[in-house]
């Protein structure tokens, strides 16, 4: 990343313009480009491909994309965010959250603000950035196809923030609509005994040559495997959370039924509001005195 930000800044200097204005050609404030220039912040591919076009660069900056694309995520998830592009499938269970690349921005916002509570607001920003950042590999022509099962919690637990529910519920839909995602929801019916992704989240990557890896990440740390034995196994059990979870079709109809029941509620506190505010006070003339209202 800090070769990209010397880069731009060399560019920006040749050109004769100030970070106010290349900011202004590029949609961004003149801070932010002062904030890519010394590597705090990532940029997305979009504002590099604008900033090359703005500067002239003849795809300079472009080139050095793969750059900030691998600073955006934990060194020592690197290498498995490095192979995704070449797999032809990713296969992801996670048990408590939405896997980071199909995350929409509010969720990975409050996710972060939730795991970190003493940081400042720029760093819960720039990681939000990175993460969105590494969904550029969701919109290529050649991207994997990702097969995601996450628990029925997942989606249950953001009943309490309706509005990142509903954004959070719309994307995946249209994600599944673009048919390179497919997604399956475990119901909470499945009985403690017979569920078998109560040992955490995973990740499977299927590469060129027929090679399988198998990719674990706990809260600080992750490791790839590339042992044949546990990959298999770890196939076998995905396997298994497929047979107990929601079909994809039946995911959906979950999905918008979540996602219904949190648009029920809200228009059922409007109205509820609505008719508070034209009824008579309580205790005011002509209304129930205190205690007889039910």
């Amino acid at each position: 990343m800090r070769r990209f930000g010397r880069e731009l800044a060399r560019l920006r200097t040749m050109s004769g313009i100030s970070q106010r204005a290349l900011g202004r050609e590029t949609s961004v404030s003149g801070s932010l480009i002062g904030h890519y220039e010394r590597a705090e912040r990532n940029p997305n591919k979009g504002w590099v491909e604008r900033a090359d076009e703005v500067l002239d660069a003849d795809g300079s900056l472009v080139a050095l994309w793969p750059e900030v694309l691998r600073s955006s995520y934990p060194e020592y998830a690197g290498t498995f965010m490095e192979a995704v592009p070449q797999a032809s499938l990713l296969r992801d269970y996670h048990p408590l959250l939405v896997p980071g690349l199909l995350q929409t921005r509010d969720y990975a916002y409050a996710l972060i603000k939730a795991y970190n509570p003493m940081e400042t607001e720029d760093f819960a920003l720039d990681l939000v950035e990175k993460r969105i950042a590494r969904q550029e590999v969701l919109h290529g022509s050649s991207s994997p196809v990702i097969w995601t099962i996450i628990t029925e919690g997942v989606i249950r637990d953001l009943e309490g923030d309706p509005d990142i529910l509903t954004g959070q519920v719309d994307h995946l839909i249209e994600l599944m609509d673009r048919g390179r995602v497919r997604l399956q929801v475990v119901p909470a019916t499945v009985r403690f005994r017979e569920h078998p992704g109560l040992d955490g989240a995973f990740s499977l990557l299927s590469l060129p040559n027929r090679q399988e890896v198998l990719y674990a990440e706990g809260p600080v740390s992750g490791s790839m495997v590339t042992d044949s034995g546990m990959v298999e196994w770890m196939s076998l059990k995905f396997g298994s959370l497929q047979s107990v979870a929601l079909p994809p079709k039946e995911t959906r109809e979950f999905l918008k039924e979540a996602r219904g029941k949190v648009d029920g509620h809200t228009k059922l506190a409007q109205v509820e509001l609505q008719q508070w505010g034209r009824g008579p006070l309580r205790g005011g003339p002509g209304g129930p005195a205190d205690g007889e209202r039910a």
